[in-house]
């Protein structure tokens, strides 16, 4: 009988201690984050500007955190393989997504892409991807204005030159039909690098790709302006749209990191300050600049208001009829 009460008072001990432990915020918290790898999914291929400057920031993580952060190419699809691939990832911030401006337009051009925005929480903007517009040197032309005034006298003559379809440049392209009232026929192509190829061999009169790859041969390119808020350290001879007379055209490209929909909110925040801190080391800045990025680490208000500019922007030219795929 002895036995059997203190067995009982035992029981009731133990279920005592197990009720104060979880209604005791914290005693039974999960392990501090991060406790395992890190994976950062991004849309490019290896060997990319965004495949080498992630790597370079996930080595300034693990370095931090003490924990791998590695990076995993997903190539195809407009970033939409990527993006899929995140959305069904577990929402415990071990499954980031690091994707570009067709992570927005590809929900508004695709009925069904394999993911939703709403999949997705922002942790912050990384870099801004100036996009710029380049023409033929023997186009004859040396300023946008020029340009513009040379597309107008041409309605439907001059061309330029994509990434793809649907893609940053292609908007941007568009977004300058509208805002300067021209017709300047879209040419697509399977990235910049044939598109440039193309514009030397006199085959398109102007490109709509990255600010490095219109800018590298000064001789044989000119570019004209470039979709960004400043004007770039490398290349501090192209103004902007807007110095340019063209402030309506702003539809930078950009970098912006993303965890799936329900990732605790001290993780997003603990995220967002980390990466904001990286982004703008000395050595990860310069190597961002070097490859044609702006460094931006920004906070996730921030980020999301831009977010939904460039969407808004995106439905507009999208319901207007002016990109299509």
């Amino acid at each position: 009988m002895t036995i059997v009460n203190h067995s009982r008072r035992t029981q009731l001990k133990a279920a005592a201690g197990l009720f104060a432990a979880a209604t005791v915020p914290g005693a039974l918290a999960q392990p501090a984050y991060p406790s395992n790898v890190i994976r950062v999914v991004i849309p490019s291929a290896p060997g990319g500007g965004y495949d080498i400057l992630m790597r370079l920031i996930g080595q300034k993580l693990t370095e931090s955190w003490g924990q791998p952060c590695i990076i995993e190419s997903r190539p195809g699809a407009s970033g939409a393989i990527a993006a899929t691939t995140v959305a069904r990832s577990p929402a415990d911030g071990y499954s980031l997504l690091l994707n570009y401006s067709a992570f927005l337009s590809n929900t508004v051009l695709h009925s069904n892409p394999g993911y939703k925005l709403a999949d997705f929480e922002p942790i912050g903007l990384v870099i801004l991807a100036p996009i710029a517009l380049g023409v033929r040197a023997s186009l004859g032309v040396n300023t946008l204005p020029e340009y513009l005034a040379l597309a107008r006298s041409q309605p439907g003559k001059l061309s330029y030159g994509s990434y793809g379809p649907g893609s940053g440049g292609h908007f941007v392209g568009e977004l300058i039909n509208l805002a300067a009232g021209t017709e300047i026929a879209h040419v697509p192509y399977k990235g910049e690098a044939p598109a440039i190829l193309d514009l030397l061999g006199g085959q398109i009169d102007a490109a709509i790709t990255s600010l490095g790859a219109v800018a590298r041969q000064p001789d044989r390119i000119k570019p004209l302006a470039v979709v960004s808020a400043t004007r770039s350290t490398l290349y501090s001879d192209v103004p902007t749209f807007a110095e340019a007379g063209l402030p309506a055209v702003n539809m930078p490209g950009f970098g912006c990191l993303f965890a799936p929909t329900g990732t605790p909110k001290p993780i997003i925040d603990k995220l967002t300050a980390e990466i904001g801190r990286v982004v703008h080391l000395p050595d990860v800045s310069a190597k961002a600049v070097e490859l044609g990025f702006q460094p931006a680490g920004w906070n996730q208000g921030r980020t999301r208001a831009f977010l939904d500019e460039q969407l808004a922007l995106i439905r507009k030219l999208v319901n207007e009829g002016r990109v299509r795929i």
